[in-house]
């Protein structure tokens, strides 16, 4: 017979659980939607067991901070669905935010290898979306950098803090975040631009310099001289700038995950 001073706490942790259910189903909901987005888990190389495996770890972490957020104890399905949906509408906000910094590395390396002849030399990369060899060797060095760097630590302490900016089981305005959303796209186009200046100041001068060759010498296939040299001066380029792109990043990233909605800068 097993020992009732054994059976008695168990009963008490399934009574609390039973308790705080939707409270956890909310919590799961918001790590869920970051995890799609987040980067490093929102990869498309990461498999879906190591996405549920975080957002349950998540969970774990998160739900014992809100038990005093005002979370129904018991709801019926129609206040369980408006939980469900406000938490993740407030965890895709908060996922995209961050996502937005991975998509800085993304469009950096995508300017960078069309003014350098080098927009698909290597095939599909790791994300979603097709991308430029350039853009796959950024964002795998930008997400080496930050998972070193604590990455999953960081993400922890901000979805606790999210909850002071999205409140447990309240939709976010659809105006308010259609405003964030509008200004963190310009913001992420801006930075990446900036980014890839030297890239885009070289290709110019290539293509100045490719014009005046074949005006000079129109017999003369420029392109074929003028590719290689165009590739190893990019190379060469990249070798200078790319620590100092993803250190820049770094900082970029770390502002976006202290404030999701704050700005990039």
């Amino acid at each position: 017979m097993i020992p009732e001073d054994f059976i008695t706490p168990l009963l008490r942790l399934a009574e609390a659980a039973g308790a705080n259910t939707p409270l956890a189903i909310g919590v799961i909901a918001r790590m869920s939607a970051v995890a799609f987005l987040a980067p490093g888990l929102g990869e498309r190389a990461v498999p879906m067991r190591v996405r549920l495996a975080a957002v349950l770890a998540m969970t774990t972490l998160v739900a014992p901070t809100l038990v005093d957020a005002g979370a129904p104890q018991t709801a019926s399905p129609a206040v369980l669905a408006s939980i469900i949906g406000a938490e993740t509408a407030a965890g895709f906000i908060i996922g995209f935010s961050m996502r937005l910094a991975v998509f800085i590395l993304q469009m950096t390396g995508t300017i960078a290898a069309q003014h350098l002849s080098m927009s698909m030399l290597f095939g599909p990369g790791i994300g979603h979306d097709q991308e430029s060899p350039l853009s796959t060797i950024f964002i795998m060095a930008g997400l080496a950098i930050a998972a070193a760097g604590g990455l999953h630590i960081e993400i922890a302490a901000s979805l606790i803090r999210s909850y002071q900016l999205f409140p447990f089981g309240e939709m976010p305005l659809a105006e308010d975040a259609a405003e964030w959303a509008a200004r963190g796209g310009g913001e992420a186009i801006s930075i990446a631009f900036t980014l890839a200046a030297p890239f885009v100041v070289l290709g110019f001068v290539y293509t100045i310099a490719l014009a005046a060759m074949s005006r000079a010498m129109p017999q003369l296939m420029a392109a074929f001289v003028g590719a290689p040299a165009i590739i190893f001066a990019g190379m060469v380029l990249i070798a200078g700038t790319a620590s100092v792109i993803v250190t820049h990043w770094a900082g970029i990233l770390g502002a976006i995950i202290v404030d999701p909605i704050g700005g990039m800068r």
